[in-house]
């Protein structure tokens, strides 16, 4: 039997934005003078750094036992100060049990590259409002399931609120403008998304980040995609920082865990870039996917979906 990308991925990955982007990717911490409270979490961030780098691994198990690993490197070029532009290669295999037939298929994925600016206002609350332009370019094997032999695109929009200090909190809302998805773990690639995510600096160098994200409405009869997670980083000397992710779905076709480890100098904490929350970048950890073409499983058999 053939499967279709849509049953091996049945839900979108917005870009994701836990896990390419990549897992957690921070913006610059707004300054402020001594006299000011600095509502933002406090975690050290390269903001000098021009160029920035990391690489996450993960993996996430679906409820008919396909199980999805990925390796994703992120390179980040800031145009401007609260402007940047990125690339997020991954490389995929997704293993298959013996009652879809076995086997395993493996290879790049289309290639996400987004376009992300927020602007962080000196107020009470420090509303930080940002936006994504994202993109992929077709490199992905389409046959495979990892790409759609064309140019796919996604926009967002976001608001950060940081009304405690070393607390804040995160809505974005976004969708994909064609047949691609950049999220590996969630939705339709045609449904719209949301998140809604809360931050904490638990210790010194350490923060926390927890939310849900998923499909605003159903694209199928399973119901909209949606999963709550949880991300922790911590700074481990200089620039470079150590995330740990996991994910559970709680409704839909949403991946039943995920799980992701990143490190490098993009992962500087857990602060929104553009319109992404943590959580959306954790979700896009592992590469995006396409609704289009076909993908069997070598070996035996041919995988299909629940």
């Amino acid at each position: 039997m053939v499967m279709g990308v849509h049953d091996l991925f049945p839900m979108r990955l917005r870009r994701l934005r836990f896990l390419p982007v990549p897992l957690i990717v921070a913006g610059p911490l707004l300054a402020q003078d001594s006299s000011q409270v600095d509502h933002r979490p406090s975690m050290p961030s390269d903001a000098s750094a021009r160029v920035t780098a990391g690489v996450t691994s993960g993996a996430m198990d679906f409820a008919d036992r396909r199980v999805l690993q990925g390796v994703t490197g992120v390179l980040r070029y800031r145009i401007i100060s609260g402007v940047s532009i990125a690339a997020s290669p991954t490389f995929a295999r997704v293993a298959f049990p013996t009652t879809l037939g076995g086997g395993a298929v493996s290879g790049l994925t289309d290639l996400p590259v987004e376009l992300s600016g927020d602007h962080a206002f000196d107020v009470p609350w420090s509303p930080t409002p940002g936006f994504s332009l994202g993109m992929s370019l077709p490199v992905g094997d389409k046959q495979a399931g990892f790409g759609t032999g064309g140019v796919g695109t996604s926009a967002g929009v976001g608001l950060s609120l940081s009304p405690l200090d070393g607390f804040s909190t995160h809505v974005g809302i976004g969708k994909s403008l064609n047949d691609y998805s950049l999220n590996s773990t969630l939705g339709a690639s045609s449904a719209a998304w949301g998140d809604l995510d809360l931050s904490y600096e638990l210790f010194d160098r350490v923060e926390a980040t927890m939310g849900i994200d998923g499909d605003l409405a159903a694209q199928d009869t399973l119901g909209p995609a949606r999963m709550v997670a949880l991300s922790l980083a911590t700074s481990l000397g200089g620039p470079y920082t150590l995330t740990v992710s996991g994910g559970h779905g709680v409704s839909g076709a949403a991946a039943r865990w995920t799980f992701a480890i990143g490190f490098g100098t993009d992962f500087a904490g857990l602060q929104t870039l553009g319109s992404s929350s943590p959580i959306q970048r954790f979700m896009r950890s592992l590469g995006g996917q396409s609704h289009k073409g076909s993908l069997t499983t070598p070996g035996s058999g041919h995988g299909r979906a629940p």
